[in-house]
């Protein structure tokens, strides 16, 4: 299974609860607004299929890398609308870079990983690792009897050509 990482999680979090959001002190109300692309992972019978939505970016705008069974999604969005209308002009700007990180189940072939981009979605498949089978062992029994057959049976004849 996969899942989100997030290694910091608790490391900034507010110990006053809802404190500054009762005074209208939100941190993310004085944080410019970041590009954090929606990721859903679908589990399939042979791997899982991690989509994420990443509308404007072309392919080589993203980077994915696999490292100690973590999978990391990379980008940096740049997009700068210029409208000039009816004496005005009027430009909208949004920057940001991403990073969105996930565990690997273990024993993932990242060698086996492939990703595509088409219609501002990107779609990565993780195939699922192969999991052990259980295997029946057959239990040998010997007795004093098997022993003694075994060490005065007469050596095999060899063919003699």
């Amino acid at each position: 299974m996969l899942t989100l990482y997030r290694p910091f999680t608790n490391l900034f979090r507010d110990d006053f609860g809802d404190f500054n959001s009762f005074f209208g002190l939100s941190p993310s109300a004085h944080r410019a607004p970041s590009f954090t692309p929606a990721v859903d992972v679908v589990e399939q019978d042979s791997a899982y299929v991690l989509k994420a939505e990443v509308p404007g970016l072309a392919p080589n705008e993203l980077e994915i890398t696999v490292e100690n069974d973590v999978l990391t999604l990379k980008g940096e969005r740049k997009h700068e609308h210029e409208e000039n209308r009816g004496g005005y002009r009027r430009v909208e700007r949004s920057y940001g870079s991403f990073t969105r990180s996930f565990v690997l189940p273990q024993g993932t072939n990242a060698e086996a990983i492939e990703a595509k981009a088409e219609n501002g979605v990107l779609s990565v498949t993780i195939p699922k690792p192969a999991t052990a089978t259980p295997r029946k062992i057959e239990i040998k029994a010997e007795g004093i009897v098997d022993k003694a057959k075994k060490l005065f049976a007469k050596p095999a004849e060899t063919a003699t050509a």
